[in-house]
């Protein structure tokens, strides 16, 4: 029996990033579940781009902050989405800065950023794949280097 890939985003979120990397998609389409033992760091998974209840931390959590910071400014609300339009977060880590990891849509760079200038990461890698070889990198490594020790588990 054949087993269906399963479907990552939501049609709403797939609309807001239609030039999305296919091996973004595809690779953590694959995951159901991975995070710190601790809870504080995880890759997001098809589950948390599909919730739409506030429980929780969402996947968009640093662009809610940020417009939630903006409140009564709509110059800098649309900054904001702008920002995030182009920026498809993948990885949180709640432990420190609200510290996080997204795709840049126009050229297909990991960044990494956290609050509370979320809107002004810097590139750790410019592909998903160079960044999973890293990471993967980092991960056996004695000491991660930074951003990477930051999503190796708590404190970073």
């Amino acid at each position: 029996m054949a087993v269906s890939p399963r479907v990552l985003l939501p049609a709403p979120v797939a609309a807001r990033y239609p030039a999305l990397p296919t091996e973004v998609v595809a690779f953590l389409a694959a995951i159901e579940l991975c995070g710190s033992a601790d809870q504080t760091v995880w890759l997001f998974t098809a589950e948390d781009y599909a919730r739409t209840d506030e429980s929780g931390f969402g996947w968009n959590e640093c662009e809610l902050m940020a417009l939630n910071a903006a409140v009564g400014d709509p110059s800098w609300q649309a900054e904001i989405a702008a920002f995030w339009n182009d920026h498809f977060p993948f990885m949180l880590a709640v432990h420190s800065d609200y510290d996080y990891l997204a795709v840049r849509v126009s050229d297909g760079a990991v960044v990494h950023g956290c609050a509370p200038e979320s809107e002004s990461p810097t590139q750790v890698t410019s592909s998903f794949g160079q960044f999973i070889e890293q990471f993967q990198s980092q991960a056996m490594a004695a000491t991660a280097q930074w951003p990477f020790s930051l999503f190796m588990g708590a404190g970073g």
